[in-house]
């Protein structure tokens, strides 16, 4: 079935693995005949991205919605759901979620939540507003194996509602936009990640701090911006890190390209973007061992994993995989060829065939008494 009328609720635009995961989405969806209507409280960089891509983007609010609920723009998704009922809503995020999930209800509209992270913030009374948009929804996309058995156990979701639909590289253009990373002789270890407690970049600074110690060359890049920036450079500071903070960079999977090493050492995860883009350059990967990192690359194979906020860990892997360009090659190689053996298509058509079934579920066959 085509031409479908769907409408995706984000909390903006703003570039992050979640929302290039849902344009890219969004973008397959409207290649292959559906309408998209695209929601979210304030725009941001990948607007463009996605108008170019025929998505209709409507922004209706003038302030960030994130981790809350929102009244105001609660109000508007009702008013435009109620102005023009799609077929389906999709939401990602937790503030577009519990913002749709009572307007969706009312219309008659099934409503499909798409969980990108593990959600670890959330309080008792974040939970409760999540528990009730579960109740309420027709299915949950958990982006790994970890999230979906989270959503079972911590947030009571039946599990038949959920569906595990695992991140694909989007084909969003990778061309460097702007400066390259600094020159220099040795070794080049960067983070490309939102300045967030969850991050753990703190962590990665501590383990560089380490890591110059025995290998005095390396050189380090933090690609990303935040509300832990000024604090985190303070940190960089007092541990003699050479360290460079980029900022946000909307070309910052271009610029991963040019590691010679990748850290991710967060807290908590989904199925991050990053893993698959280093993937794709070739550039081998340290990380937590946590969320559907594991999913993503096997331990020792694909990546070297660590626990998570263990620095000392974290700086013996980047050691042993800067010096040792053996391993390097062959982690990166291993990578590469599990992007290259999957499927493509995989995460549209996954997505498109619960679509279906939502809209046309089976009858169900009452037997006889």
């Amino acid at each position: 079935m085509s031409g479908r009328r769907l409408l995706f609720v984000a909390d903006s635009l703003q570039v992050g693995g979640a929302e290039r995961v849902l344009v890219d989405l969004a973008a397959g969806l409207v290649t292959r005949g559906d309408r998209v209507k695209l929601a979210v409280s304030v725009g941001g960089s990948l607007a463009l991205e996605a108008e170019r891509a025929g998505i209709d983007v409507r922004v209706l609010g003038e302030r960030l919605v994130t981790r809350r609920f929102d009244h105001d723009f609660a109000d508007a998704l009702s008013q435009l759901i109620s102005g023009d009922p799609p077929d389906l809503v999709h939401t990602h995020m937790f503030a577009s979620t519990v913002a749709t999930s009572e307007a969706s209800c009312r219309f008659g509209v099934p409503l499909v939540i798409h969980e990108h992270s593990e959600a670890g913030w959330r309080d008792g009374a974040a939970r409760r507003r999540a528990h009730v948009a579960y109740r309420g929804s027709s299915a949950v996309i958990a982006v790994s194996a970890a999230i979906g058995r989270r959503l079972v156990q911590l947030d009571r979701v039946p599990p038949e509602k959920i569906h595990v639909v695992i991140n694909a590289l989007p084909s969003l253009s990778h061309r460097l936009l702007g400066p390259g990373l600094p020159s220099g002789n040795g070794p080049l270890v960067g983070v490309v990640a939102r300045l967030q407690p969850e991050k753990g970049v703190a962590v990665f600074l501590r383990a560089a701090g380490r890591l110059i110690q025995s290998v005095p060359a390396a050189r380090f890049v933090v690609i990303g911006d935040g509300p832990q920036r000024a604090s985190l450079e303070r940190l960089a500071a007092s541990l003699g890190v050479p360290v460079t903070f980029m900022g946000f960079r909307l070309d910052g999977a271009a610029l991963l390209g040019t590691l010679d090493l990748l850290v991710v050492p967060s807290f908590s995860e989904g199925t991050p973007l990053v893993v698959l883009e280093a993937a794709a350059a070739g550039v081998p990967v340290v990380a937590s061992a946590v969320g559907g990192i594991p999913e993503q690359a096997c331990r020792d194979v694909e990546a070297l994993l660590v626990a998570p906020g263990d620095a000392a860990a974290l700086e013996a892997a980047c050691r042993r995989i800067l010096l040792d360009p053996a391993l390097a090659a062959q982690l990166a190689a291993a990578a590469r060829r599990r992007l290259r053996a999957a499927d493509p298509h995989a995460h549209l058509d996954a997505v498109e065939a619960l679509y279906r079934q939502v809209l046309n579920p089976e009858p169900v066959e009452l037997g006889t008494p």
